[in-house]
C-alpha cells in the first residue's frame, strides 16, 4: 500500500491539498518533505520549542474563543491556563512534562500566557479590536480551503483578524529566545505563511487585508519580553506569491511523480540543514543510506501530518 494512501491530501501518491507547513518542507528541503509528509515521520522526543510554542498558540487562540463566546477577560484567561497545565502534564508520569530548555519551561509557558493577556487582551474602539464578519460573528478560527489551480489547493486556519483604524490585519503570534527588534520581524518579508495569512484573508473577507500583526514573545529564564510588528503585503506582493506558490507547487508535484516513494530520487539539500537550530533529519541525513532504516526505527515515530483534516 501506497505510504500517502490514508491521507486526504494526496491523490495516487501526488500532494493535492497543501498549506503553508507542506510548503516551506518543500522549499527547504525535498528530502525533509520525503521523510514529513510522505513517510510522516518525526523524532521520538519532541522538540521542546514545537512543544511550548504549540501549547502556547493553542492557548492564545482559545482565549479568543472564548472571548467570543462571551467570557470575560478573567474568565477566559482562568480557561486557556488550566488547558495548558493539562497540556502540559505528562499523565502516564504523574508529573509535568519535560521542557528541556533553561528559558522554555512550564513556569515559562504560564507566565508568557498570563503576562500576555495582560498586556494585549483589553480591546478599545480607537486601538486594535477582533473584526466582526457582516453577520455579526467575530473574526476567530476561521478555517480556509482555496482552490488556486487545478489540482491544487491550499489550505489553512486564520486564529483571528483584527481591525486596527479602517484597516485589517490577520493576528499572529510567536515565540523566540533571541531580542525581538526590526531584524525579527523582518524574516517574515517574504513568508509563506505569512503571505498565505493575508491572501487568504482578502478571499474570505472579500476585503483588503494590510498583512500581519505579529505579537513576539521574548522569552528568557526569568521574564517574557513582548514586542508587536507588522509585516506588510501590497495587492503586488500578493499576487507574486500566488503564482509563484502555483509555480513551486506544481514543480514539486511533478518531482513526486517522477521519484514516487524512492527515498533516493528526493534530493537533499545541505545549505538547509542548520537553519533555525537544526533540521530534525540531519543526523538520519548523515547515515549511510543503508542502515537510515535502523535509525528511523529507533529515533522516530509517525507523524501524519494532513493539511486536508480540518483542525
Amino acid at each position: 500500500m501506497s505510504l500517502t494512501a490514508h491521507k486526504k491530501s494526496f491523490d495516487n501518491g501526488v500532494q493535492v491539498v497543501w498549506d503553508a507547513t507542506s510548503l516551506d518542507l518543500a522549499s527547504a528541503c525535498p528530502r525533509k518533505y520525503f521523510y514529513r509528509m510522505i513517510r510522516g515521520l518525526r523524532p521520538k522526543e519532541a522538540s521542546v520549542h514545537l512543544l511550548f510554542g504549540g501549547i502556547y498558540a493553542s492557548a492564545l487562540e482559545h482565549f479568543y474563543k472564548h472571548r467570543a463566546l462571551g467570557l470575560s477577560v478573567n474568565e477566559a484567561l482562568r480557561e486557556v491556563v488550566r488547558e495548558a497545565m493539562i497540556a502540559s502534564w505528562d499523565a502516564d508520569a504523574g508529573l509535568p512534562k519535560t521542557f528541556d530548555d533553561p528559558k522554555k519551561t512550564r513556569i515559562a509557558l504560564l507566565r508568557t500566557i498570563i503576562w500576555y493577556v495582560e498586556q494585549f487582551a483589553n480591546e478599545t474602539q480607537d486601538g486594535l479590536r477582533t473584526y466582526h464578519l457582516t453577520d455579526g460573528k467575530p473574526a476567530v478560527e476561521l478555517s480556509f480551503s482555496l482552490e488556486f489551480a487545478p489540482s491544487i489547493v491550499y489550505c489553512g486556519h486564520l486564529d483571528r483578524v483584527v481591525q486596527m483604524g479602517d484597516e485589517l490585519y490577520v493576528m499572529d503570534q510567536k515565540t523566540t529566545g533571541g531580542t525581538v527588534g526590526p531584524y525579527y520581524f523582518n524574516t517574515f518579508s517574504p513568508s509563506n505563511q505569512m503571505s498565505g495569512y493575508a491572501f487568504a484573508g482578502q478571499v474570505i473577507l472579500k476585503s483588503p487585508v494590510r498583512g500581519v500583526i505579529i505579537d513576539a514573545a521574548q522569552i528568557a529564564v526569568n521574564y517574557t519580553r513582548f514586542e508587536r510588528g507588522i509585516t506588510s503585503r501590497s495587492k503586488d506582493q500578493l499576487e507574486e506569491w500566488f503564482a509563484s506558490t502555483v509555480w513551486s507547487i506544481q514543480s514539486f508535484q511533478y518531482l513526486s511523480e517522477m521519484a514516487g516513494e524512492n527515498e533516493q530520487k528526493w534530493p537533499m539539500n545541505p545549505t538547509a540543514c542548520t537553519n533555525y537550530g537544526g533540521c530534525e533529519f540531519r543526523n538520519l541525513c548523515s547515515r549511510s543510506p543503508k542502515v537510515r532504516e535502523n535509525f528511523i526505527k529507533s529515533d522516530f515515530v509517525p507523524h501524519n501530518w494532513d493539511p486536508a483534516v480540518p483542525r
